[in-house]
Order: structure tokens, then sequence, then C-alpha cells
């Protein structure tokens, strides 16, 4: 027993290992030789499912899973028709990518433009939140907000002055709020924007226009004397919203209108004008 241990001790290293790779070696050997029973190409294929790209590719069902918009409801190969045939040696890259068109028509119009989907919506699977910052797009908003910039363009106001990112910054689609950069007309009312667009449209803002509803608060932001005349003197004009009176902007409307004419002939000859005894419509006490 001595000698044998002996003997291993002076084995050198190298030769251990040797030992074992030949013993390896030959164990494989035998498992290779053992035969294969049947093919394993037996299964039957079934297509594959979105979970199935997801393995390799989960970097874009993220994408899609988290800003894919109405991309969402599509599946992977309904786009990708031909998948995995890229060929670096025949530079077939654009020949087998999913053309927009072969779902999209003409969604922003036929000018050449607007037909280069990617330099606007560059990730096709996220194709809204893709869409470059406003100010690196500036030039090209009209070639999809049509009737926008003809809007603009009909009804000058200074909001055609200014460019469309200086309002709609930081992303694509951020509707500012007007106190940005307007404030109150007076301090009789606290417009926030709900109210300003009721009057003003944001693109058209010197079209004023209002429902016959509109609190007499909103009116007051701009006319601040004529409403504190109608609460300081209360008649049945104060009963009423300004649009009652005022149906168009501006329009100042014969007292005819809804009184017909309330005294004899005789006094509306000698007084033309109902003013002349009863003061200002915002104020009919007043002699």
């Amino acid at each position: 027993m001595s000698k044998v241990k002996n003997h291993c001790s002076v084995m050198p290293g190298g030769t251990i290992l040797a030992v074992i790779v030949i013993l390896v070696f030959l164990f494989c050997q035998s498992a290779a030789a053992e035969p294969v029973e049947g093919s394993i190409y037996t299964g039957d294929i079934q297509p594959l499912t979105m979970e199935d790209c997801a393995r390799c590719h989960s970097t874009h069902y993220n994408w899609l899973k988290d800003n894919g918009a109405m991309h969402q409801t599509v599946a992977c190969t309904e786009c990708h028709e031909v998948f995995h045939a890229y060929n670096p040696l025949r530079e077939n890259y654009a020949e087998i990518m999913p053309k927009c068109s072969s779902c999209h028509d003409t969604p922003h119009g036929s000018a050449e433009p607007v037909m280069q989907c990617l330099d606007c919506h560059a990730n096709p699977h996220q194709p809204l939140a893709s869409i470059p910052v406003p100010a690196n797009l500036e030039g090209r908003c009209q070639l999809c907000h049509t009737t926008v910039a003809a809007s603009l363009q009909a009804e000058v106001s200074k909001h055609t002055e200014q460019e469309c990112s200086s309002c709609h910054s930081e992303k694509h689609g951020r509707i500012p709020v007007c106190s940005e950069c307007h404030e109150n007309h007076s301090p009789m009312a606290a417009l926030e924007t709900p109210d300003c667009l009721a009057c003003h449209p944001v693109h058209t803002p010197l079209m004023i226009s209002y429902p016959v509803t509109q609190t007499k608060e909103v009116c007051a932001g701009c006319h601040q004397q004529a409403y504190q005349l109608l609460q300081d003197h209360q008649t049945k004009h104060s009963a009423l919203t300004c649009a009652k009176c005022h149906p168009q902007h501006g329009q100042l409307p014969e007292c005819q209108g809804c009184h017909g004419k309330p005294h004899s002939d005789v006094i509306h000859e000698k007084f033309a004008k109902c003013a002349d005894c009863h003061g200002i419509a915002h104020d009919i006490s007043r002699p």
C-alpha cells in the first residue's frame, strides 16, 4: 500500500490531467455510438406567438407593451410577414421590413413630405412616444395639422406670429394652459383655460364666441365696469346673462328688441333714445 501511495505522489500533474481527458473522450464516444431511435423532428410546428417573439426581441415587445398605441392591437407577424431573412451580403433589410402603407393609406395626405412616416414616427413600435420634440419639427407641423395652420393664417392674431413649439413645447401633443403666457383680464374673475376657451378659440382668438348661458363672471374678466354696475344696481337686467343681450361679441342691441314700445307714441317721439330717461342698460335706474 505504501508503494502505491509513493508512486502516485510522484506522478506529474499533467499526466493525471491527460488520463482524465482520455477517460472523458472514451465515455463520450461510447455514448455517441448508441443508436437514436426514430427522428427527433416529430412535433407539429405552431405559428409564432408574440410571447415567442418577445423571448429574443424583448426590447421591441416592451416598447409595444408600454407605448404601442394602436399598434398594441396588432400581432408581430401581421407586420413582419417575412422574418429572420436578413442577409448582410444581399443588403435586403429595406426589402423585408414592413411598409407603413400596407396598413395605413394616407392618414396625413398624399404630399411627399408626409409620406416619410419615420421622419415623425421614428419608432413604429412606439409610434406616438417616438415623435421628436416639437422644436425639431418646427416648419413641418402644418403638413399634418392643415386645419390649424389654415385657421391661424385666415384669422391673423398674435398667435399667428408664434412658432407652434412655443406653446406645444416639451413633447408632441402637449396642450398648454393659457396662463403660461396670458394674465387674467381683470381681478374680477380668476379665469382658467376652459373659461378662456369659452370665448377665445385658441387658434383664432379674436373670433370671440360664447353660449347664451355663459356666466357674467367670465365676461367680467374683460368688462369689469359693466359687470359692477349690474351688481351695484339690481334690476331685471342684473338677472340676465350678458349673452342674452349680446349674443355676438361687441353687438349693441336695440332696447326695442326686448321691450318693444312700452310707452305711448308721444313719449317715444319726444324721447327718441331710451337712455334719455333710463340711463344705460347696465344701470337703468340712473336718470
